[in-house]
């Protein structure tokens, strides 16, 4: 029998960025098709992992709050949608 109380709530991931760290977007993370322009873009990690949701089919997921330097907006994103940032500042977008 399906507890009604139940929900789909993902594993909290074994790690997180810390708040303030300068990333950038993976370029192979998976985005939702509107954000796939962030792809390679610079971030500042603004929060701890917090427990989002629920969404639209009911689940859960662990983000991180984060500011976009492309857009200056602020969103969430999961831990492994993100890394390091470039070295070289010639590929970078000026952030």
């Amino acid at each position: 029998m399906i507890d009604p109380h139940t929900a789909d709530t993902s594993s909290r991931p074994a790690s997180q960025w810390p708040i303030g760290i300068r990333l950038r977007f993976r370029p192979d993370a998976s985005l939702n098709p509107q954000y796939e322009h962030l792809r390679g873009k610079p971030l500042l990690v603004l929060s701890r992992l917090q427990l989002l949701g629920p969404n639209e089919q009911g689940c859960y997921s662990w983000r991180q709050q984060i500011l976009s330097l492309s857009t200056g907006r602020v969103g969430w994103a999961r831990p492994e949608q993100l890394t390091l940032p470039i070295d070289d500042p010639a590929e970078d977008d000026g952030f």
